[in-house]
């Protein structure tokens, strides 16, 4: 009987204990991909920004502009130096950041406000949506995949650059 209890017993710190790591490992990838995410946004340049990213042949991002998909490492840089030619001064602000994860896979999601100037000395602004999907490598949380969008007004067809919440 005494040996029940004390089997017992073990097994139920064992499982506390498991629990209690399993959270805070939730919580160190959560904090992992958060500070990611804002590395992310402070980039300066396509190289500084595919150090954020997996530059294995699956990454993918569907950006803002066309064309529908840029695919694999070499695209997904094109489309990023793309992004900072033709932007001076890019600031991005997270108005809402969400990330879920577990040990391997984890996505984030925001809302983003970007300010910055064109190649035209205009300013530049637009708030836009974030999902990316991120997975370890080497130890690393890299994000797989990216996709930016904009919500549309579908009477007229046209982006909606500075979308509010309800």
């Amino acid at each position: 009987m005494q040996q029940s209890r004390l089997l017992a017993g073990t097994l139920a710190a064992a499982l506390l204990a498991w629990g209690f790591g399993a959270r805070a490992y939730a919580a160190d990838a959560k904090a992992e991909i958060t500070a990611l995410e804002h590395q992310c946004a402070t980039a300066t340049s396509a190289d500084e920004l595919m150090k954020c990213y997996d530059t294995g042949n699956d990454v993918a991002v569907y950006d803002l502009s066309p064309p529908l998909e840029f695919v694999g490492p070499k695209a997904v840089h094109d489309d990023f130096d793309n992004f900072f030619k033709s932007v001076k001064n890019p600031k991005i602000e997270f108005v809402d950041l969400q990330v879920t994860a577990d040990g391997k896979m984890g996505f984030a999601r925001s809302i983003q406000h970007f300010t910055g100037t064109g190649t035209d000395d205009k300013p530049m602004e637009m708030t836009f949506r974030v999902t990316d999907c991120l997975h370890k490598v080497k130890g690393k949380w890299k994000i797989l995949h990216t996709h930016v969008s904009l919500p549309v007004d579908l009477a007229t067809g046209k982006a909606e650059l500075q979308a509010k919440r309800q």
